[in-house]
């Protein structure tokens, strides 16, 4: 009887081990096609914009077309939209825009300065590689510049603050997370936020977005998506601003440090303050077979997660 027993659940961890298997593929697939997708989408609408700008305007050389496409926001913000619809699509997952519970302004400030916290750590961990980096002839200074200067054109300004952020969460949060959700809250959180560290494919936005990403999965499956939004518009606008004051007046820089800081030490605080509650989460029930083990073996995952991983160490450039 104990030997038929175990044989029994034996057939049950290969059979739910064949179900989050295919479930991992069938993300990875989404991820894969998604990227297909972007690049296409914007190669396209650039190459239409060089087009137009080129028949329109007859003194205008390829320089000046090329750097004015290359600072636009419109190819990327239709690659953004075209993407998450095919993704949706793909997993036949439809975001929620339910409030499960009301979100204070006191609320949101918190996260707010944990979120500015964590951005500075992130930028602490960078420091190290920076310095490895750099011993071997390489350096962050154009993932930097992609990372924080401040949009040039309109359309670059609002895909930066309206169209990514949206896009983006719903993307991340409201697709990808919803969908791995039956495997473990706190498992698609951490594991969207991985994957959102990933898609930005930058050495320096990568541990950053990747420790955010953490709370903007946890302000949609306790709040609501549109928190998470919120949260996301607002990081996305602060480095707008801050990028566009910084270029006029170098004190700014120095506020900013300031302000950064205060984050650091009031996040200690908050942390602290709130240890039982990230305890609680972080120990939240997960479905009984090692869903960690096969979502990071799954074979086409694992192609996704070095192809995200070999562009973000591309970003590092040499001097």
């Amino acid at each position: 009887m104990e030997y038929k027993n175990k044989e029994s659940k034996v057939k049950v961890l290969d059979i739910e081990k064949k179900i989050a298997r295919r479930t991992f593929h069938f993300l990875a697939i989404a991820i894969m096609i998604y990227e297909a997708i972007f690049q296409f989408v914007v190669f396209g609408i650039d190459f239409i914009e060089m087009t137009l700008l080129l028949f329109l305007f007859e003194n205008m050389q390829w320089e000046q077309a090329s750097e004015y496409v290359y600072n636009s926001g419109i190819a990327l913000s239709l690659a953004s939209i075209v993407g998450v619809m095919v993704v949706g699509l793909i997993l036949m997952q439809t975001p929620s825009f339910q409030k499960k519970q009301k979100i204070t302004l006191k609320t949101m400030i918190i996260f707010y300065i944990l979120m500015q916290g964590l951005q500075l750590l992130g930028n602490y961990i960078l420091i190290p590689m920076n310095i490895a980096a750099g011993l071997m002839g390489y350096g962050f200074d154009e993932a930097i510049s992609l990372a924080s200067d401040s949009s040039i054109l309109l359309s670059a300004f609002v895909y930066s603050v309206i169209v990514a952020p949206i896009a983006e969460e719903i993307l991340c949060r409201g697709i990808i997370m919803t969908y791995l959700e039956k495997y473990g809250k706190t498992f698609a959180v951490l594991i969207t936020a991985m994957l959102f560290g990933l898609l930005h494919q930058n050495i320096v936005q990568f541990p950053i977005t990747m420790m955010i990403g953490v709370l903007f999965g946890y302000l949609a499956q306790r709040y609501s998506l549109a928190s998470a939004m919120i949260l996301h518009v607002l990081n996305n606008l602060s480095v707008e601003i801050t990028g566009m004051l910084g270029e006029k007046y170098d004190i700014v820089w120095q506020l900013d440090a300031i302000f950064l800081h205060f984050c650091v030490l009031a996040s200690i605080v908050i942390i602290w303050k709130h240890r039982n509650t990230i305890s609680d989460f972080l120990k939240q029930k997960t479905e009984d077979i090692p869903v960690v083990r096969y979502f990071f073996t799954t074979p086409l995952m694992l192609i996704v997660i070095a192809y995200f991983l070999f562009f973000t160490i591309k970003s590092v450039t040499p001097f």
